[in-house]
Formats: structure tokens, C-alpha cells, sequence
């Protein structure tokens, strides 16, 4: 009797492979899962980081820019400008520290502090632009509605931050959010952020109107001693030179302030001119200008008279200083 060829059943080894398989594909799906989740907690760390340095930012310059408001007719203009200029700087700088990728479980919180920073940033850089622009009497019809408009930027940041706060006031493993206002009502001063009475004040301080003023002094190298015949005398030395004082007497920074020394020998009508720049001298400082081994003989009578100039200077009576001198020719 003939039996059939003896064939094994292949479908419990069958079985066996796709029940690795889909072990396989259960766990490679548990561990996308798992780094999902790892990769999200770890965004949402990183969000909440920069979130708290940025809200530390927004915290200091909001209360910078109160003080701008408080400050209108009372500071000088170089103050004020520069009180403007660190929140706008301050400001910035918070943006940027929010300006990186989040998982979607922080997506309402990112964009609403997102929302927040920038709105402050951009009505910062616009209220500088316009209080600016009033000052110098470049914004004049439309300084009402311009202001008007960035203080409304402002609160615009002031509305989303609150919303950023109730959108996390449920996570527990958040840092604690403060409030921010940068444009707060103030019941002792209700006209504080009021656009038409902040342009009246502006406008009436003549501190904050541009004032450029520029001085020079001067003394020789070395210095006068005694006199003859009622001229000072600088005693002899191997060389002698004139050290310019130059003074920022404005409330604005100036760029470039240039300075010239002429010398006139009152023995031979000879004269001679030296000359020089002073960059970026800001409001209220001063700085010296060296002209050093004059060329001038000993014994002689001299002139030497320093002038400063700038565009716009309103007091040039004090652009000049002069002085008449011999140099001794007595060690």
C-alpha cells in the first residue's frame, strides 16, 4: 500500500512570524510613542524657559516705559531718549529669546505670548519713532492719532499676556507668571497714557526740543607761568602744545564736532592752521583734543585760538577760545 509524501504543516511557523511581526510593530509604535512624548516634554521645558526670561524682559521694560510717561517734562531729553531706548532694546531682546519651535501641546500658551511680545515690541520701537518725531517737531498734525495708535499696540501685548497667563494658570510644573501692563490705568493720574495730553506735554517742554550747543576751551603744554608785560609766559621746554576742552552743552548726541587751532606770530604775520574731528560726543560729555610739538620758534608773540563747529548750534559765542603767550626762551 502506497502512502502520500510526507509534508509538514507550515501554518503554526506562519503564525509564529506574524506574531513576531506585530510584537515588532507594537513596540516600534510604543517607542515613537514614547520619544513623542519625551521630545514634546522636553519642547514644552524649553518653551516655558524662554518664556520666563522673556517675561522678566517685558517685566523691567514695562515698568522703564511707565517711568517715560511719568517723566515728560521733567527729565532732560538725552534721559528720556534713553529711557525710550532700553525698553525698545529690552523688548526686543524678549522676542528673540521667543522665537524658537514648540511641541503643539504649548501651542496656545506660544502663541499667545508670541502674540504678546511682539505687540509690545513693535508699539515700543512706534511710540520711541513718534515721541521722537514730536520733539523735534517732525510730527505735528498726526501726533495725536500716531501716538494714539502705538499706545493701542501696547495694550493690544497687555490684552494677549493675560490670556497667555489663564492659558497656563492649569499647569502645575510651570513657572508663576506675574501679570505684565505696560499701559496701566492709573487712578492718581488718569491722563497719563491720554494721547492728546501727552502731545501737549510734549510739545510745551522746551527740554525735550533739540538743543545743540557745542564750547571749547583750551591751555597750553606746558602750562602759562607769570608774564611779561601783562602776556602770559610758557615756560621753555623741548615742546609745546594746545590741549582743546570740547564740551556737549546741547541734548543732543552729535556725530561729528570739528575742531580747528590757528596760530598767528604777532612778530612776522605768519600763520598756520591745524585741524581735527571729534566723533560721536553724546549730550552733556566732554572730551580732549591733543595738538601736540607746535611748530613755533621761542621768544616770539603768539595767537592761538581754537573754534569748534556743528551744524544747528544755537549759542556760538562760546566756539572760541583764544590766548595770547611767549614762549620763554629761558630754561
Amino acid at each position: 500500500m502506497a502512502y502520500p509524501p510526507y509534508r509538514s504543516d507550515r501554518r503554526p511557523r506562519r503564525r509564529r512570524w506574524l506574531m513576531i511581526l506585530l510584537s515588532l510593530t507594537v513596540i516600534i509604535v510604543l517607542m515613537a510613542i514614547l520619544v513623542s512624548r519625551q521630545t514634546d516634554e522636553r519642547g514644552a521645558v524649553e518653551f516655558f524657559a524662554a518664556a520666563e526670561d522673556a517675561s522678566t524682559l517685558h517685566d523691567e521694560a514695562s515698568v522703564i516705559f511707565g517711568e517715560v510717561f511719568s517723566s515728560i517734562g521733567v527729565v532732560s531729553r538725552q534721559d528720556l531718549t534713553r529711557r525710550l531706548d532700553a525698553v525698545t532694546s529690552k523688548a526686543t531682546e524678549a522676542s528673540s529669546l521667543l522665537d524658537i519651535e514648540v511641541p503643539s501641546v504649548v501651542g496656545v500658551p506660544y502663541g499667545t505670548i508670541v502674540t504678546a511680545s511682539n505687540s509690545w515690541m513693535d508699539g515700543s520701537i512706534e511710540v520711541d519713532r513718534v515721541i521722537v518725531g514730536i520733539m523735534d517737531g517732525e510730527i505735528v498734525s498726526t501726533a495725536v492719532s500716531e501716538l494714539q495708535h502705538a499706545l493701542d499696540q501696547m495694550r493690544v501685548g497687555d490684552v494677549a499676556y493675560e490670556q497667555f497667563i489663564d492659558s497656563v494658570a492649569s499647569e502645575d510644573d510651570t513657572a508663576n507668571f506675574s501679570p505684565i501692563v505696560y499701559v496701566e490705568t492709573d487712578p492718581t493720574n488718569p491722563l497719563k497714557y491720554n494721547a492728546t495730553n501727552l502731545v501737549l506735554r510734549i510739545q510745551s517742554a522746551y527740554a525735550l526740543a533739540p538743543h545743540r550747543d557745542v564750547s571749547v576751551l583750551g591751555m597750553t603744554d606746558p602750562e602759562a607761568v607769570g608774564d611779561r608785560d601783562g602776556i602770559p609766559l610758557v615756560p621753555s621746554s623741548d615742546t609745546i602744545g594746545v590741549t582743546a576742552l570740547v564740551n556737549n552743552e546741547g541734548n543732543e548726541d552729535e556725530p561729528s564736532v570739528a575742531i580747528t587751532l590757528e596760530i598767528f606770530n604777532a612778530d612776522t604775520g605768519e600763520s598756520s592752521t591745524l585741524s581735527d574731528v571729534v566723533t560721536d560726543l553724546k549730550a552733556g560729555s566732554s572730551t580732549t583734543v591733543m595738538f601736540p610739538d607746535l611748530d613755533i620758534v621761542k621768544g616770539s608773540l603768539y595767537q592761538v585760538t581754537l573754534a569748534v563747529t556743528i551744524n544747528g548750534d544755537i549759542l556760538p559765542d562760546n566756539n572760541e577760545w583764544e590766548m595770547k603767550f611767549i614762549w620763554n626762551t629761558e630754561s
